[in-house]
């Protein structure tokens, strides 16, 4: 039988390969946990919040985004309702 040392002299290169392969997983691994590390540094709030100075100029920056927001819904449901209310509509 011929092919038993095939099969034998094949185990050691498909082992090395499977090692390989985790050890490119394990520093890929390492690299997207250093990446994520990075970008959450970037993203996160400044660290001095516990200023009043910070704390007050958050909350009005706050107050500011909502009152944005609900502006904008108002005027969005309002243009909606100019297209398609009642004046809008013909009777037959």
């Amino acid at each position: 039988m011929t092919s038993t040392p095939n099969i034998s002299s094949q185990l050691d290169p498909l082992k090395a390969l499977h090692e390989s392969k985790l050890q490119i997983r394990r520093e890929l691994n390492d690299s997207k946990a250093k990446l994520k590390g990075k970008v959450q540094e970037f993203i996160a709030p400044a660290s001095d919040t516990h200023k009043k100075t910070t704390s007050i100029s958050r909350l009005v920056s706050s107050g500011i985004a909502i009152y944005e927001g609900i502006r904008l819904g108002v005027s969005v449901i309002s243009a909606f309702q100019s297209l398609f209310g009642r004046k809008r509509r013909r009777r037959f």
